[in-house]
């Protein structure tokens, strides 16, 4: 059976990391509470998703299913293309309409979460279709 050293590795530096995070926003910012609570809840979600993967392909590899269907990854490779396509075209009216927002943070948190957004809606959109284009 494979060994998941990479994962733990991986995992544990992210955690190390965004605790130091925590650390210095404590120190930095007397008022960042909200943003240490932001960190705390991002390294909790980090945590369960790297111990869920590991356990999502230690089950997999037991029962001997491949971790990953051909569906799978064509939606995510056509979803990715598309997605940025189109998120070229998001930031492209972002952009354009730059003088509507108030601050350059609005626009750059609404230029990034739309993109995830888009790629989102692609992936979801590839996954239940299957309609690659090919015919």
């Amino acid at each position: 059976m494979k060994r998941y050293y990479k994962e733990i590795i991986f995992g544990s530096v992210l955690t190390i990391l965004f605790v130091g995070l925590i650390f210095w926003f404590g120190r930095q910012e007397a008022d960042g509470y909200l943003k240490i609570l932001i960190a705390v809840i991002t390294v909790f979600l980090g945590i369960f998703a790297v111990i869920r993967n590991i356990s999502a392909k230690k089950k997999e590899f037991a029962s001997g299913m491949p971790t990953e269907d051909e569906l799978t990854k064509l939606a995510r490779i056509y979803a990715g293309s598309r997605a940025f396509i189109y998120s070229m075209y998001l930031w492209f009216l972002i952009f354009i309409f730059n003088y509507t927002f108030s601050e350059r943070k609005e626009m750059l948190g609404i230029g990034i979460l739309g993109s995830a957004l888009i790629y989102g809606i692609c992936l979801w959109y590839y996954k239940t279709t299957a309609n690659f284009g090919e015919e």
